[in-house]
């Protein structure tokens, strides 16, 4: 294991060529690679950037492939606006218009699946596939004094990255994501990009995405094919997750709960996770 974290690290700069595409007046920066009308699109969690995915290399250097640095993050323009997941799914959309790219399977990690899923329902004649990386897709609340415990938790927490001492919460949210096994060196490579992220970005990406539970409320199905890969956690896994995960995703290829593994898998164990996603691409 310390032997593959040490491989993303020394990669953690990637070699693609950068493009910038344009959005509301702004600047989406993304690197491409490949040439051809549909590519497989890397879209990045919370207060992360496209680096966050050098570890998927072996993947996308040998095919069509996309990684954007979503507004606010990374080489992106980082203007005082609302960092929506509408914003962010545009955002995608204009990085592949920009780079000739018709379809796409996307991959999401963390708050990348809220912005995959955002986008399959703003343009789903451009959505060849979905993979989801470790990301909350909450079970339905069992009666209103959960769904009303879970918004006050989730109104907290947004009000908490608004603070002047934003980065207290932040830093105890990103420890929470790491198990034992994590490299120690791969720990601080993480927290150190995520805390580089402008406060007005951290704070109204976390709001757009508690106003996203709503939108889970409301239900959603997608009927394309899809992958999961899950860290797996008491309060999210187990075969009455899958099974409702299969309601949402009736062709869903693979669901995968990995043990020993934190949020951030693909960069932890990156040759097993370009393996899934290698095969789930072939399929």
């Amino acid at each position: 294991m310390l032997r593959l974290a040490c491989a993303v690290l020394c990669s953690f700069a990637l070699s693609g060529a950068s493009h910038f595409a344009t959005l509301d007046g702004h600047r989406v920066h993304y690197q491409s690679y490949g040439q051809g009308r549909e590519a497989v699109v890397f879209i990045h969690g919370w207060t992360c950037d496209l680096t966050f995915w050098s570890g998927q290399a072996p993947v996308y250097e040998k095919r069509r492939s996309l990684l954007v640095d979503l507004p606010g993050h990374g080489q992106s323009d980082k203007p005082d606006i609302p960092y929506t997941m509408e914003l962010f799914a545009r955002a995608v959309e204009a990085a592949m218009r920009d780079a000739g790219v018709d379809r796409a399977t996307l991959v999401g990690h963390s708050m990348g699946t809220p912005v995959a899923l955002t986008f399959l329902r703003l343009y789903p004649e451009k959505t060849a596939g979905l993979v989801v990386v470790d990301a909350l897709i909450p079970l339905p609340p069992k009666d209103d004094a959960e769904r009303e415990k879970v918004d006050a938790m989730l109104t907290a927490r947004a009000k908490a990255f608004r603070a002047p001492d934003y980065q207290v919460p932040m830093r105890q949210l990103l420890d929470s994501m790491f198990t034992a096994q994590t490299a120690a060196s791969l720990r601080d490579q993480i927290r150190s990009k995520m805390l580089s992220t402008p406060q007005h970005v951290a704070a109204s990406a976390m709001e757009g995405m508690v106003a996203m539970m709503e939108q889970y409320r409301q239900g959603f199905r997608y009927p394309g094919p899809a992958l999961v890969v899950l860290a797996k956690r008491p309060n999210r896994s187990g075969p009455t997750y899958e099974a409702y995960l299969r309601t949402l995703f009736p062709n869903l290829r693979s669901y995968q709960e990995w043990e020993g593994a934190g949020h951030f898998l693909m960069m932890e164990q990156p040759e097993r996770f370009n393996a899934a996603l290698l095969d789930f691409l072939k399929r």
